[in-house]
Protein backbone atom coordinates (compact mmCIF):
# COMPACT_ATOMS: atom_id res chain seq x y z
CA UNK A 1 0.00 0.00 0.00
CA UNK A 2 1.17 3.55 -1.12
CA UNK A 3 0.87 6.68 0.49
CA UNK A 4 -1.11 9.04 -1.22
CA UNK A 5 0.41 12.63 -2.02
CA UNK A 6 -3.30 14.66 -1.57
CA UNK A 7 -3.17 17.60 -3.60
CA UNK A 8 -5.05 20.53 -1.84
CA UNK A 9 -7.10 22.87 -3.73
CA UNK A 10 -6.69 27.17 -2.16
CA UNK A 11 -10.60 26.77 -1.29
CA UNK A 12 -9.65 23.64 0.57
CA UNK A 13 -6.95 26.06 2.49
CA UNK A 14 -8.95 28.49 2.97
CA UNK A 15 -12.05 26.87 4.60
CA UNK A 16 -10.04 24.77 6.83
CA UNK A 17 -8.30 28.41 8.05
CA UNK A 18 -12.13 29.17 8.43
CA UNK A 19 -12.64 26.44 11.01
CA UNK A 20 -9.83 26.69 12.55
CA UNK A 21 -6.72 25.17 11.30
CA UNK A 22 -4.11 27.08 11.61
CA UNK A 23 -0.17 26.77 10.62
CA UNK A 24 0.53 25.01 7.50
CA UNK A 25 -2.96 24.13 6.63
CA UNK A 26 -1.97 22.47 3.18
CA UNK A 27 0.42 19.80 4.90
CA UNK A 28 -2.11 19.18 7.80
CA UNK A 29 -5.16 18.47 5.35
CA UNK A 30 -2.38 16.48 3.28
CA UNK A 31 -1.75 14.70 6.51
CA UNK A 32 -5.43 14.06 7.58
CA UNK A 33 -6.54 12.88 4.53
CA UNK A 34 -4.05 10.30 4.25
CA UNK A 35 -5.49 9.08 7.58
CA UNK A 36 -8.69 10.10 6.94
CA UNK A 37 -11.32 7.04 6.47
CA UNK A 38 -14.02 6.51 3.70
CA UNK A 39 -17.26 7.83 4.71
CA UNK A 40 -20.55 8.95 2.51
CA UNK A 41 -22.17 12.62 3.79
CA UNK A 42 -23.67 14.97 2.45
CA UNK A 43 -20.32 17.36 3.25
CA UNK A 44 -17.27 15.06 0.99
CA UNK A 45 -16.01 11.46 0.90
CA UNK A 46 -13.51 11.11 3.37
CA UNK A 47 -13.70 11.68 7.54
CA UNK A 48 -10.94 12.36 10.22
CA UNK A 49 -12.11 13.05 13.61
CA UNK A 50 -14.60 15.73 13.08
CA UNK A 51 -13.25 17.00 9.85
CA UNK A 52 -15.10 15.54 6.72
CA UNK A 53 -13.29 16.10 3.43
CA UNK A 54 -14.44 16.26 -0.30
CA UNK A 55 -11.77 14.24 -2.48
CA UNK A 56 -11.73 14.24 -5.83
CA UNK A 57 -9.04 12.82 -8.53
CA UNK A 58 -6.23 13.21 -5.74
CA UNK A 59 -7.42 16.86 -4.37
CA UNK A 60 -8.84 18.15 -1.78
CA UNK A 61 -11.58 20.16 -3.08
CA UNK A 62 -13.01 21.41 0.55
CA UNK A 63 -13.37 20.11 4.07
CA UNK A 64 -16.32 20.83 6.80
CA UNK A 65 -15.66 20.66 10.35
CA UNK A 66 -18.93 18.92 12.09
CA UNK A 67 -18.59 19.87 15.34
CA UNK A 68 -17.93 23.54 15.25
CA UNK A 69 -18.07 24.03 19.59
CA UNK A 70 -15.15 21.71 20.47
Amino acid sequence: MTIRNYEVSAHAIERGRGHGLWGDTEKRLRRMARRAAPVTSEHGNRRFNDWIMLVKDGTIQSVTRLFESR
